[in-house]
Protein backbone atom coordinates (compact mmCIF):
# COMPACT_ATOMS: atom_id res chain seq x y z
CA UNK A 1 0.00 0.00 0.00
CA UNK A 2 1.51 3.37 -0.99
CA UNK A 3 1.81 6.22 1.51
CA UNK A 4 -1.23 8.13 0.25
CA UNK A 5 -3.47 5.05 0.29
CA UNK A 6 -2.23 4.28 3.80
CA UNK A 7 -3.04 7.83 4.85
CA UNK A 8 -6.62 7.52 3.55
CA UNK A 9 -6.95 4.17 5.30
CA UNK A 10 -5.75 5.63 8.61
CA UNK A 11 -8.27 8.47 8.24
CA UNK A 12 -11.04 5.90 7.60
CA UNK A 13 -11.78 7.43 4.20
CA UNK A 14 -13.29 4.98 1.75
CA UNK A 15 -11.54 5.70 -1.52
CA UNK A 16 -11.78 4.04 -4.90
CA UNK A 17 -8.31 4.28 -6.46
CA UNK A 18 -8.20 4.31 -10.25
CA UNK A 19 -6.05 1.80 -12.07
CA UNK A 20 -3.08 3.08 -14.07
CA UNK A 21 -4.98 3.46 -17.35
CA UNK A 22 -7.97 5.29 -15.86
CA UNK A 23 -5.75 7.42 -13.63
CA UNK A 24 -3.69 8.52 -16.63
CA UNK A 25 -6.88 9.46 -18.50
CA UNK A 26 -8.22 11.40 -15.47
CA UNK A 27 -4.87 13.18 -15.13
CA UNK A 28 -4.85 14.25 -18.80
CA UNK A 29 -8.43 15.49 -18.45
CA UNK A 30 -7.66 17.43 -15.26
CA UNK A 31 -4.58 19.05 -16.84
CA UNK A 32 -6.92 20.74 -19.29
CA UNK A 33 -8.10 22.91 -16.39
CA UNK A 34 -4.67 23.60 -14.88
CA UNK A 35 -2.64 26.66 -15.85
CA UNK A 36 0.74 26.13 -17.49
CA UNK A 37 1.90 29.59 -16.44
CA UNK A 38 1.28 29.41 -12.67
CA UNK A 39 -0.06 27.19 -9.91
CA UNK A 40 -3.81 27.40 -10.34
CA UNK A 41 -6.72 27.06 -12.70
CA UNK A 42 -6.66 27.97 -16.40
CA UNK A 43 -8.89 30.93 -17.27
CA UNK A 44 -9.51 29.54 -20.79
CA UNK A 45 -11.21 26.41 -19.45
CA UNK A 46 -12.48 27.52 -16.02
CA UNK A 47 -14.85 30.39 -15.29
CA UNK A 48 -15.72 32.28 -12.12
CA UNK A 49 -12.34 31.59 -10.51
CA UNK A 50 -12.05 32.53 -6.84
CA UNK A 51 -8.86 32.27 -4.77
CA UNK A 52 -8.10 31.81 -1.10
CA UNK A 53 -4.72 31.85 0.63
CA UNK A 54 -5.14 29.55 3.61
CA UNK A 55 -4.39 31.49 6.75
CA UNK A 56 -7.08 29.83 8.87
CA UNK A 57 -8.34 26.29 8.39
CA UNK A 58 -11.73 27.16 9.86
CA UNK A 59 -12.16 29.92 7.28
CA UNK A 60 -10.93 27.60 4.53
CA UNK A 61 -13.35 24.86 5.68
CA UNK A 62 -16.30 27.23 5.39
CA UNK A 63 -15.05 28.59 2.06
CA UNK A 64 -14.80 25.10 0.53
CA UNK A 65 -18.12 23.88 1.98
CA UNK A 66 -19.93 26.95 0.64
CA UNK A 67 -18.65 26.18 -2.85
CA UNK A 68 -18.71 22.38 -3.11
CA UNK A 69 -21.80 21.44 -1.11
CA UNK A 70 -21.99 17.99 0.44
CA UNK A 71 -23.64 15.75 -2.15
CA UNK A 72 -22.07 13.25 -4.53
CA UNK A 73 -18.43 12.37 -4.94
CA UNK A 74 -15.23 14.11 -5.94
CA UNK A 75 -12.31 12.83 -7.95
CA UNK A 76 -8.95 13.88 -6.51
CA UNK A 77 -6.16 14.01 -9.08
CA UNK A 78 -2.70 14.10 -7.52
CA UNK A 79 -0.73 12.82 -10.50
CA UNK A 80 -0.78 10.60 -13.59
CA UNK A 81 -0.93 7.42 -11.51
CA UNK A 82 -2.45 8.75 -8.30
CA UNK A 83 -6.21 9.42 -8.60
CA UNK A 84 -9.08 8.48 -6.30
CA UNK A 85 -12.80 9.02 -5.86
CA UNK A 86 -14.27 9.73 -2.42
CA UNK A 87 -17.55 11.08 -1.10
CA UNK A 88 -17.79 14.84 -1.11
CA UNK A 89 -18.64 14.69 2.59
CA UNK A 90 -15.43 12.76 3.35
CA UNK A 91 -13.48 15.33 1.34
CA UNK A 92 -15.06 18.24 3.22
CA UNK A 93 -14.34 16.59 6.57
CA UNK A 94 -10.74 15.61 5.78
CA UNK A 95 -9.26 17.83 3.05
CA UNK A 96 -6.81 19.47 5.46
CA UNK A 97 -5.52 15.99 6.40
CA UNK A 98 -5.15 14.67 2.85
CA UNK A 99 -3.32 17.65 1.38
CA UNK A 100 0.09 18.60 2.70
CA UNK A 101 1.65 22.05 2.23
CA UNK A 102 4.96 21.89 0.36
CA UNK A 103 4.08 18.39 -0.94
CA UNK A 104 0.79 18.36 -2.83
CA UNK A 105 -0.72 20.02 -5.82
CA UNK A 106 -4.08 18.48 -6.63
CA UNK A 107 -7.17 19.03 -8.73
CA UNK A 108 -10.57 18.08 -7.30
CA UNK A 109 -13.44 17.54 -9.73
CA UNK A 110 -17.04 17.28 -8.48
CA UNK A 111 -19.13 14.58 -10.15
CA UNK A 112 -22.56 16.25 -9.91
CA UNK A 113 -21.68 19.60 -11.42
CA UNK A 114 -18.86 21.45 -13.13
CA UNK A 115 -17.14 22.58 -9.91
CA UNK A 116 -13.36 22.32 -9.76
CA UNK A 117 -10.97 23.01 -6.90
CA UNK A 118 -7.20 23.40 -7.15
CA UNK A 119 -5.04 22.88 -4.07
CA UNK A 120 -1.55 24.35 -4.34
CA UNK A 121 1.38 23.14 -2.25
CA UNK A 122 1.79 26.73 -1.05
CA UNK A 123 -1.48 26.30 0.91
CA UNK A 124 -3.61 28.16 -1.60
CA UNK A 125 -6.96 27.21 -3.11
CA UNK A 126 -8.70 28.14 -6.32
CA UNK A 127 -12.29 27.27 -7.13
CA UNK A 128 -14.22 27.67 -10.35
CA UNK A 129 -16.60 26.16 -12.87
CA UNK A 130 -15.35 23.95 -15.72
CA UNK A 131 -16.32 25.25 -19.12
CA UNK A 132 -17.80 22.49 -21.23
Amino acid sequence: MNDRRQQFYELSIEARWLDIEHAAHAYRYALGFSSNARYGLKTDTVSDIESLIIESYSVANSWIKDRLGGAGTVQIVYGHDDVCVISTQDFLNNWQNIFAPSRDDAIVLHNLNESILFYCHEDELEFGQRRT
